[in-house]
């Protein structure tokens, strides 16, 4: 083929939507299933050892054995991945967890066999995650990574939300939480399935090999501390996304506090109160491409914590603005659809929330994905995650007591405060690298 065909033929295909590739659609096949069956299993887990020992303490213990393990060996899993091959990785972490959710269906009435089963799961998770991410750039071209990017992470906190909103609970109330583990096996099956789909594909848009070398565990990390140290646009990136990923933590944990003390309704009306945070999340996802035409990456997330924070400072007001409407003799509104004014409010300053945390992680990771080597790819992803989980622990465990000494209201604006410092963090450092290098 010439190379006037060959450069219209790549345009052609980066024009088409990554759903309609069917090796991108595997891996997409992969996670979404994977993550319905994991976080399904997190969240009925949670109710058999509610049943079982009526202490939130036990809960919290079962939160942390899904941690910990991540801050034990999440770079040791990542060097793995690397070794092994990405479609490997997540096959065999999808056979492991389908097997541990078997045995879920046969001893979840014993604590014990909960933690172990469950530090399994954690486990092998740190093997799947890392391998889906790193895998991406091998499918996609550079052009199209932001928007791969943005329907992973979509795909992310809607597998979440509905696992553990909707799946979960609508089967343990119509099959039981029996079944519930049954339906993740499959599921966790089928996700292994996909995988090996993958692999059988073998084509790959890197230049590079995809399976590392086998050079020890210690080469491997001064390979990754060489590429830390040089770069500190891949160290902010890793910033970035794990101040994503313990925001939707720590929402998750105050979501329900918030309904319960700030709009003095049941917390199990949270999915259609926050149901526009969604919608925002998907506008914003759609926008990234727009915005990627006018701003680095860098600056689209740095827009994204302002927002986010402005829109956090918002809902900790609700309260506040409602009196004034309330008081306004030009404006009284009253309620809105047979809605109180608390909640309108709080879902017209949920829109844009979601919209503006759009802009935070897709940008960070493509950066990642820019600037690690396809043969370490593995290891930063797993690094990332690593980090992500240990900026999270300390928040997840505080966060309970803060917002009991202070109140929800004053836990949004101190998240919102630490995000704007993070933006200004960024904006200097973004600054700074723009400058020409003094000789």
């Amino acid at each position: 083929m010439r190379r006037g065909d060959q450069g219209a033929a790549m345009a052609m295909h980066a024009a088409r939507p990554l759903l309609h590739d069917t090796r991108f659609l595997a891996l997409w096949l992969t996670q979404v299933l994977s993550q319905l069956a994991q976080y399904a299993v997190l969240f009925t887990l949670l109710v058999v050892v509610v049943k079982l020992t009526g202490s939130s303490t036990y809960t919290s213990l079962l939160i942390l054995s899904f941690i910990v393990p991540s801050l034990i060996f999440g770079m040791l899993a990542g060097i793995l991945v690397d070794r092994w091959g990405k479609e490997r990785s997540m096959a065999f972490a999808s056979i492991l967890r389908a097997a541990a959710s078997i045995l879920l269906f046969f001893f979840h009435d014993t604590l014990w066999a909960i933690y172990a089963l469950n530090l399994v799961f954690a486990g092998a998770s740190q093997f799947f995650n890392p391998a889906v991410v790193a895998l991406i750039p091998t499918l996609v071209e550079r052009e199209r990574l932001m928007a791969a990017n943005s329907i992973y992470n979509f795909t992310v906190t809607g597998s979440q939300f509905f696992g553990m909103v909707f799946l979960a609970p609508t089967l343990i109330k119509t099959a039981g939480q029996d079944w519930m583990f049954v339906a993740a096996a499959f599921l966790f099956a089928l996700s292994a399935g996909s995988a090996y789909y993958l692999q059988k594909k073998e084509h790959r848009l890197d230049t590079e090999t995809e399976i590392a070398p086998l050079s020890s565990i210690g080469d491997s990390l001064r390979q990754l501390w060489q590429l830390l140290r040089s770069d500190s646009a891949t160290i902010l990136a890793m910033l970035h996304l794990s101040l994503g990923s313990t925001l939707v933590l720590l929402f998750v944990i105050i979501m329900p506090l918030y309904m319960n003390d700030i709009l003095d309704i049941p917390p199990d009306n949270a999915a259609f109160v926050f149901a526009p945070t969604g919608l925002g999340a998907l506008l914003g996802l759609r926008s990234l491409g727009w915005l990627g035409r006018r701003w680095n990456k860098t600056q689209i997330v740095i827009a994204g914590l302002i927002g986010l924070a402005a829109s956090l400072v918002a809902l900790s007001l609700v309260d506040q603005l409602a009196d004034l409407l309330r008081g306004s003799e030009s404006l009284n509104p009253g309620r809105f659809a047979g809605l109180s004014l608390l909640v309108t409010l709080t879902m017209a300053f949920s829109f844009p929330m979601g919209f503006f945390f759009a802009l935070l992680s897709a940008p960070a990771q493509t950066i990642l994905h820019e600037r690690a080597p396809a043969e370490i790819r593995g290891r930063v992803f797993g690094s990332q995650i690593a980090a992500a989980n240990a900026v999270s622990l300390l928040p997840l465990l505080l966060v309970g007591g803060i917002t009991d000494l202070v109140g929800v209201s004053w836990v949004l604006v101190l998240i919102a405060l630490t995000l704007l410092t993070v933006a200004a963090f960024s904006l200097r450092h973004t600054r700074l690298a723009a400058r020409p290098h003094q000789e």
